[in-house]
């Protein structure tokens, strides 16, 4: 059995770290009593807002330890303090500010993940996505996988193949056509291709999907001793869960919105968009009652800005907002209650 290494590549999104560059030289600024509130307010909304910033303090201060400023490390040792070359990269920081805080951080980081990948084991690796983040990662075989938000596939490539697997989220995968078959498992399932394109999701509830863009596959489902297998053709999709279904022709556009965090809805409860917005959400919606959970929704929205969304859905159905640090509350108002 092959040892499982590392995901090669940091699996944070370039927003979260352009905004803790952003306190990490503010922090260090002249005037960062009077930031300290709000910096630990947005620490405290996650543990990638830690590891963000954790990684801005890593590399501008040339240590392997971290900064630990809400006491989340618990007993550790405090860090060591940053070398010459980290006091030079601190000092430039506070003086240019954010914005360079940000290029210094990129072109460090980029170098970095060039060498990590490098000196990665090319056969066994792991790549995933942040909370919010759409990512590109291309494969040692010339293949490639766009990972939707807060998505995880595990690669092995051997001599004979090269197989996959999906643990969470949706995946499309950009085959590079050779001689070892490319098998992706999810769930109870495997999808089989050679040079061709298709999208993959597992969903929460354990149900998967596959569309297929181009080329052929083959999907087979194994449960309860019985083998099924379909074979798709370009524009077709199939579900299962476990049992697989039929293939049905892909609706226009329908596998083009999740690249751009945008979703298509047809007459579908308004949880359901709650739920699948809530995928890309540093700042989750909530609804504060059954009645709007039920809402009816149609037509297509952007699912990324969830501040965005809700204004649009408490336009769109009359709907009061309460906004907090943690969440977005949508409801009925409660003179509609009161008044009918």
């Amino acid at each position: 059995m092959t040892e499982e290494r590392p995901d090669p590549i940091a699996p944070l999104g370039n927003q979260l770290y352009d905004d803790a560059a952003d306190w990490f030289a503010k922090m260090r600024g002249p005037d960062a009593k009077s930031h300290e509130p709000d910096f630990k307010a947005w620490l405290a909304r996650g543990a990638l807002h830690r590891a963000a910033y954790n990684k801005i303090s890593e590399i501008f201060t040339d240590s392997g330890k971290v900064d630990d400023p809400d006491g989340s490390l618990g007993g550790e040792k405090p860090r060591s303090r940053p070398g010459k070359h980290g006091l030079a990269m601190i000092a430039l920081v506070i003086g240019l500010g954010a914005i360079s805080a940000k290029m210094m951080f990129h072109t460090v980081l980029d170098r970095q993940e060039a060498g990590q990948l490098q000196h990665a084991a090319p056969d066994h690796f792991t790549v995933a996505s942040a909370v919010g983040q759409i990512r590109s990662v291309a494969l040692p075989d010339g293949s490639t996988i766009l990972l939707d938000t807060n998505s995880e596939v595990q690669v092995a490539f051997t001599e004979k193949d090269r197989r996959l697997r999906l643990v969470r989220g949706r995946a499309r995968f950009e085959v590079a056509h050779e001689q070892r078959p490319f098998n992706v498992a999810v769930g109870g399932g495997t999808v089989t291709a050679r040079g061709t394109i298709f999208d993959v999701r597992l969903a929460e509830t354990g149900r998967v999907s596959v569309a297929l863009l181009r080329g052929a596959v083959d999907v087979t489902v194994t449960g309860s001793g019985a083998t099924s297998r379909q074979r798709l053709h370009p524009g077709e999709k199939t579900v299962f869960a476990p049992r697989l279904e039929a293939p049905r022709p892909i609706s226009d556009h329908e596998t083009d919105l999740w690249t751009q965090a945008k979703g298509e809805f047809h007459d579908e409860p308004l949880l359901d968009v709650v739920t699948e917005a809530n995928r890309y959400a540093q700042l989750p919606i909530q609804i504060g009652d059954v009645e709007t959970e039920q809402l009816r929704v149609s037509g297509i929205f952007s699912l990324k800005d969830t501040e965005a969304l809700s204004i649009k859905l408490a336009a769109l159905f009359d709907l009061e907002r309460e906004v907090s640090r943690e969440r977005i509350i949508l409801r009925q108002r409660q003179e509609k209650k009161i008044h009918p």
